[in-house]
């Protein structure tokens, strides 16, 4: 496993390795004097900036006519108009963020760098504060110190891995592992996945968490890429080589399933009885069978898989990396074009009917829908 500060850069580029421009654009910041000397960006509200639309944006998400986009240095852009234009909210922080996700009405959450959550409950007009990497670092050493005093050997592991990483971090007591993906469903109950195993547990929608890292199942402390409700009802997690769960109710934890793959999962997409799995060199797989068995989507073509969007029945439009826009099911039929991106994209969604968001290195690029 690399050290955090080691793969900071990696990881700015939200759930997936989306190329050395981005990369670039995510120096973390330096250990030792050089960092004391400058703000933490925990501290520091996102500067308004006219380039903002113009930055390199890590993720978006869409419900109804309001659109969300984040991208680096705190920056989050809100449209109420299905993205066709685009103003830049007051954000509180400017860490880089990594993913943005809608989880009720009305409800967003933006994710990022130093254990950022943010939460809106007006579609992203204005965003509060839930984790940072100090509170974050608190709660995870209040709640295993709690567990080893009992105990428990599986609390006073990640105890130790906790201090090593706070050790490790640019700035003294805050932990810098970013977040990647949180799901929340209509009872409130939730998680919330990130770099290093991190996960935490939520059945308030929110208000509280509890950190679950021993319970995914992920000795290794693989990183948890990307979450996804399935139409059996049951929340999967996915991540680095390979990694696929499913979570137990019952049993309060996550339980390993059969992976179809060795590298490295970035989403994880339901649409109906059909879930897909996709990620590095191209790869994606589909389940329709609540992931007891996969089948391979042949894309044609080696791109980073970045977005998956359901597309009919038991199909989906995966968007790569490289722009290509290419549909694919259980079916096996598949289609592709390239799309009208500037630069490398890092993520997608479908933001009106016939209408595709990109988010890349240029901003937010529309276009429409390719046809099926």
């Amino acid at each position: 496993m690399e050290s955090p500060l080691k793969s900071l850069d990696y990881f700015a580029a939200a759930r997936a390795c989306l190329g050395a421009a981005l990369c670039a654009a995510f120096v973390a910041l330096p250990a030792g004097p050089a960092a004391a000397a400058l703000a933490d960006v925990l501290d520091l509200p996102a500067a308004p900036s006219p380039l903002a639309l113009k930055r390199p944006l890590s993720g978006i998400a869409v419900q109804g006519p309001n659109a969300l986009a984040v991208g680096v240095r705190g920056t989050i852009l809100v449209s109420q108009d299905a993205g066709r234009n685009w103003t830049q909210a007051s954000v509180p922080v400017s860490a880089d963020f990594t993913t943005v996700r809608f989880t009720a009405p009305g409800v967003a959450w933006a994710l990022g760098h130093d254990g950022i959550a943010l939460r809106s409950g007006d579609s992203g007009r204005s965003w509060t504060r839930v984790l940072d990497g100090r509170s974050l670092a608190a709660l995870m050493k209040k709640h295993y110190q709690a567990l080893a005093a009992g105990g428990n050997a599986e609390a006073a592991d990640v105890l130790a891995e906790l201090d090593r990483a706070l050790r490790q971090s640019a700035t003294p007591g805050v932990l810098p592992y970013p977040l990647l993906d949180i799901r929340i469903d209509a009872g409130g109950e939730g998680f919330l996945a990130g770099a290093f195993g991190l996960l935490l547990h939520t059945q308030d929608a929110g208000k509280t968490w509890e950190p679950i890292v021993e319970k995914a199942g992920n000795d290794r402390r693989m990183h948890l890429y990307a979450l996804e409700q399935g139409a059996d009802g049951a929340v999967y997690l996915a991540g680095e080589q390979g990694l696929l769960r499913r979570y137990d109710r019952a049993a309060g934890r996550f339980t390993e399933l059969a992976s179809p793959y060795a590298g490295t999962f970035f989403g994880l997409k339901a649409n109906g009885t059909a879930l897909v799995a996709y990620g590095l060199r191209g790869n994606a797989f589909v389940s329709e069978d609540n992931a007891a068995t996969w089948k391979p989507l042949a894309l044609g073509g080696a791109a980073t898989v970045v977005a998956a969007i359901p597309a009919g029945p038991g199909r989906f439009a995966f968007v790569t990396q490289a722009g290509q826009v290419v549909f694919a099911g259980g079916d096996g039929k598949t289609a592709s074009t390239a799309s009208r991106a500037r630069g490398e994209v890092f993520d997608a969604a479908l933001s009106a009917p016939g209408q595709l968001a990109l988010a890349g290195i240029g901003g937010i690029t529309l276009q429409p829908m390719p046809s099926k």
